[in-house]
């Protein structure tokens, strides 16, 4: 019920026609989300950090059962409500008839490269950012995924996460573990306390990544 869009508010009018609030949501998120035919940012002269060949065959490397196991077991029972109408609980209840499909199919897509037909799909859902949203960019889009994707998509970020702070600059903080947001904050105050200080000039700006 808090998710449902009765109504909402475009060009400084509201719309509460429900094909009409459908096709703005759909004219809104499209116009958001469609890229560009050329790059906008070029990173030609970039150097970047990068792993050892320790690092990519942890990456790259076979999947284990256990494995796929210990991610199905770490899932909420109750999450990725995708297309099918499985979840986890199903899974975790009927785990030792479905194991090997499970596992074949996970270890399948890792070599192939490529899912099934439909493996993929998911429904997507608008979540309020605020409580009493009322224009298309109070909603944040999320895609609820089936449960074979949110697996691959745990091995791999599970993965990820041990070699991640070695290719990320100390300079970012953000969304690592290690390192806290906080961090960004503080530094950000203590230039601005020494430029002021000092009467240097300088340049802050601050970026919404309205696609993050």
């Amino acid at each position: 019920m808090r998710n449902e869009i009765n109504q909402v508010e475009v060009n400084d009018q509201w719309c509460d026609d429900k094909e009409n609030v459908k096709a703005k949501v759909k004219e809104f998120f499209k116009a958001r989300f469609d890229g560009m035919s050329e790059p906008q940012v070029r990173l030609d002269n970039v150097r970047f950090n990068s792993i050892s060949d320790e690092d990519n065959a942890l990456l790259v490397g076979a999947v284990f059962d256990e494995e796929v196991k210990d991610v199905v077991w770490s899932c909420d029972s109750s999450k990725s409500p995708g297309p099918d109408g499985f979840n986890f609980s199903f899974i975790k209840f009927c785990w030792e008839c479905l194991k090997d499909d499970f596992v074949l199919t996970v270890k399948d897509f890792l070599v192939n490269i490529k899912w099934p037909w439909g493996s993929n799909a998911s429904f997507i859902c608008l979540i309020p950012k605020t409580d009493n949203p009322q224009q298309f960019r109070d909603f944040r889009p999320i895609s609820l995924v089936g449960c074979v994707y949110k697996i691959v998509l745990k091995i791999l970020s599970i993965r990820l996460k041990k070699v991640i702070n070695k290719v990320i600059d100390a300079k970012q903080y953000s969304f690592l573990e290690g390192r806290g947001l906080m961090d960004d904050v503080l530094v950000t105050n203590e230039v601005l306390d020494e430029m002021k200080m000092k009467k240097k000039s300088c340049v802050f700006f601050k970026v919404d990544y309205k696609k993050a």
